[in-house]
């Protein structure tokens, strides 16, 4: 795979603190992390990024557009912490893959996600979440990547969109795609490392046994 792209026109939101390891108390106002989920969501796309981030520090929780449990991948049964969009905006969104179709039909969805990446300082797409990204409007005059089995898809659904191939991420400064699965893994330590600083991330990776990006 070609390195990850990361878009030099935007290196991201100013005045971000760092902190110096994982877990670590820190002064980011970047802390609160929602993850969005629906029922056929890729569980690795949202637990990968999910532990990541929470091994990292920040404070995460999962939304659904309603109250109710999913079930991911027709296996694990979820309850969703909360209702997107029914609370002030997290500071980072993200939106997994899996059974994208579904929530790209899901009006209030694609609605809520709108919303929430309203208010957000950041958000985050693994794999064919970038469609849901598209859905809602948040992809135009962007770079982009997702699943290498959906870049097409992706071209189509955003069509003002640069789709790039053969990266694993793609990191525009407010909005970062990363491709499939492992992928959001790698993306979501890159987020730590730019946010919290190159010894968080190699420090989270090597709690989980991962190789650092």
């Amino acid at each position: 795979m070609k390195e990850p792209r990361r878009a030099p026109r935007d290196p991201g939101p100013p005045g971000i603190e760092r902190s110096e390891r994982p877990g670590a108390a820190s002064s980011d106002p970047l802390r609160r992390v929602e993850i969005v989920l629906w029922d056929g969501v890729e569980l690795l796309d949202f637990a990968g990024p999910g532990q990541v981030l929470a091994t990292a520090g920040f404070q995460v929780r999962t939304v659904a557009a309603r109250p109710g449990s999913i079930v991911s991948q027709g296996f694990l049964r979820v309850e969703p912490e909360g209702v997107l969009g029914a609370g002030p905006a997290p500071d980072l969104l993200v939106v997994p893959g899996g059974s994208t179709e579904r929530a790209v039909a899901d009006p209030v969805l694609v609605e809520g996600v709108r919303t929430a990446a309203s208010g957000a300082r950041l958000v985050f797409s693994v794999c064919t979440g970038a469609l849901v990204l598209a859905a809602a409007g948040l992809l135009d005059g962007l770079e982009a990547t997702t699943w290498h089995g959906a870049l097409d898809r992706l071209r189509v659904a955003a069509p003002r969109t640069r789709v790039v191939e053969g990266v694993r991420w793609v990191d525009n400064g407010r909005i970062v795609t990363a491709a499939g699965v492992s992928a959001g893994i790698d993306a979501a330590l890159h987020l730590v490392g730019r946010l919290r600083g190159d010894e968080a991330r190699e420090a989270t990776a090597r709690y989980m046994e991962y190789p650092a990006p």
